[in-house]
């Protein structure tokens, strides 16, 4: 906030009081950050591709360079996505998955494995400094996925592109800094 937006972007940071930030997910992870001691916050969207790319821990560098937090004060909040019962992703893109962590991908030998994109995302922020006791994702700790729905298991609750093809809503994340 406070610069030209650039043509695209999946994550962005404010220490500005009273401006409420989000970032949008049907499926896509909406990833969430907060600094109560610099008072600073990030929301981010991380679907697969963004988080191959690091947009997590490119918005923790956001908010360290911009507002000069410290990665061990920053809280970050995992907001609903699909879970590794329903999302497949080619053979490719699941070997990417598997480097961050093995676990990320179920039935690897298949031509198109199960990946957790929630768990490569906490693998990814874990290993760029954030305190594992830090994010908040009860997928992690409730591997049945019983506390954290699957965006796509649930129509009662969430919207899901890939439960529901191109016909498909959007939940969103949203934070904002109040005093």
């Amino acid at each position: 906030m406070g610069k030209t937006e650039p043509k695209s972007y999946d994550g962005i940071t404010t220490n500005q009081r009273g401006v409420t930030i989000a970032a949008p997910g049907a499926d896509c992870i909406p990833v969430l950050f907060a600094d109560p001691v610099k008072k600073a916050c990030g929301a981010a969207h991380s679907g697969w591709r963004g988080t191959l790319m690091g947009v997590a821990m490119a918005t923790v560098s956001a908010m360290i360079a911009e507002y000069g937090c410290n990665v061990r004060d920053i809280l970050v909040v995992l907001g609903p996505s699909v879970g590794a019962c329903c999302y497949t992703l080619p053979q490719e893109s699941a070997k990417e998955f598997h480097q961050i962590d093995p676990k990320c991908v179920r039935s690897f030998d298949s031509p198109t494995p199960y990946i957790d994109i929630r768990r490569a995302t906490r693998a990814l922020l874990e290993s760029g400094g954030i305190l594992p006791q830090n994010i908040q994702d009860d997928s992690v700790a409730d591997q049945n996925q019983n506390i954290t729905f699957c965006t796509a298991c649930h129509p009662d609750k969430f919207y899901s592109h890939v439960r529901d093809g191109r016909n498909f809503g959007t939940q969103i994340g949203f934070i904002s800094i109040r005093n």
